[in-house]
């Protein structure tokens, strides 16, 4: 049995592929570790360690506070030094200037922690989805950052953010995370509460996102995963039985990509990290792949171009003809002939099909077309008020280009 986690959930949820080459074939790859990284985990072992502090009743000063986050940087630092990777020219003194506004903040906002009864900091929890008699497959594991216990019944979950970057509010990953978690405390902790709440802790921006967590929030949320990992857990069946079909677990393009550590395996750029090949075929000089490519591309855009430029010429020329009452043009060697029709377009499908099957025209099996209902409206097989409820009618014209008869005749 898989035990799952939201970081799971969400890489196949990112891309599938580098879900299969991470969890099901164990592609090697070299880690480098981030200040980012360095920062998140410091911030979390701070905080735990002033809640325990806390919780044993003895309040840290933010002098105190903040000298423990030196601590605690400068070791994951030191282990850390030689495969770091700095992302924007940024330094140390600009993570350590972050994180000493993000302490001087939270201190400031909760202090003097009176209020709070901690029950666990950094607690690893672990929880099933499904119901009774269901199979064990659907499993959850994760690190809550902290469970309180305020009032006299209300339990809240924490969680500690320290992105830059504030997600929208239609974002609503971090919420299901919390509000899933909510099945844990509610299995561990029911008998002591009547309330849970959440909390998402924005650090860099001093926001707090707070809500209450009810079954009806929870049982959407659960389904949803519950159809995740299902889909997950089958695909893994299938790609056991056929390791070699590409198509099961799918890549997906997104803005993560360029940060991806998969980039050497993944279908989608391998072959920008190769070397230029040669390659020639039909009525191709002998050149290279990507110079083809180019070749390629430049093509279909001048193709696009014109055919956008042909669209709007005829769009002109129709426009002309049926202000003239024109049914031909003509110029040089060519002429146009421009023939105005008509068809009638479905506005509902499944209603007309069963129309014309309760009147033995069709078979459930058959397709109705634009040309068919055309045609039948013609005939009278459809009926003028089933025509009104159920088709819209539409002009449509036909151009046709031929050479002037008098150069046939010449030839």
């Amino acid at each position: 049995m898989t035990c799952y986690s939201f970081s799971r959930v969400g890489l196949y949820n990112q891309c599938p592929k580098k879900f299969q080459y991470r969890y099901l074939d164990h592609v090697e790859v070299e880690w480098g570790s981030s200040p980012d990284l360095i920062l998140w985990i410091s911030v979390h072992e701070t905080l735990e360690w002033l809640y325990k502090q806390v919780n044993i009743f003895i309040i840290p000063t933010k002098e105190e506070t903040l000298s423990k986050f030196h601590e605690l940087w400068d070791k994951w630092i030191e282990e850390a030094w030689e495969g770091l990777i700095y992302k924007w020219d940024q330094t140390d003194s600009d993570y350590i200037r972050r994180w000493e506004h993000y302490i001087e903040s939270y201190y400031n906002k909760y202090a003097p922690f009176e209020w709070i009864k901690v029950i666990w900091t950094e607690l690893q929890l672990y929880f099933t989805l499904q119901e009774e008699g269901e199979e064990e497959w659907r499993s959850f594991w994760w690190k809550v950052d902290r469970l309180d216990k305020e009032w006299e019944d209300t339990f809240v979950i924490n969680d500690y953010k320290t992105n830059i970057y504030l997600p929208p509010e239609q974002k609503e990953d971090y919420k299901e995370q919390l509000t899933l978690y909510a099945l844990w405390v509610k299995e561990k902790y029911g008998k002591y509460l009547k309330k849970i709440k959440a909390k998402l802790h924005y650090l860099h921006f001093d926001i707090t996102d707070e809500w209450e967590v009810t079954d009806d929030l929870i049982q959407p949320i659960k389904e949803r995963y519950e159809k995740i990992i299902d889909e997950i857990e089958k695909k893994k069946l299938l790609y056991e039985q056929n390791p070699n079909d590409k198509n099961i677990f799918p890549t997906k393009s997104n803005s993560f990509c360029k940060y991806c550590e998969y980039l050497n395996e993944c279908p989608l750029f391998n072959h920008l990290l190769q070397e230029d090949e040669p390659i020639s075929g039909w009525e191709i000089w002998e050149t290279t792949v990507k110079r083809l490519v180019d070749e390629y591309a430049e093509i279909t855009s001048n193709i696009w171009k014109e055919t956008k430029k042909k669209d709007n010429i005829k769009e002109v020329l129709i426009e002309y003809a049926d202000s003239k009452w024109y049914e031909q043009l003509f110029w040089n060697e060519n002429n146009m002939k421009i023939t105005k029709t008509w068809n009638y377009s479905m506005k509902d499908k499944p209603a007309l099909k069963k129309y014309l099957i309760e009147k033995w025209v069709f078979n459930e099996v058959w397709d109705v077309s634009r040309s068919s209902v055309t045609k039948m409206v013609e005939d009278g097989t459809i009926d003028e008020k089933t025509a009104k409820e159920l088709l819209e009618y539409k002009d449509s014209w036909r151009v046709s280009i031929s050479k002037k008869k008098e150069e046939k005749e010449n030839e």
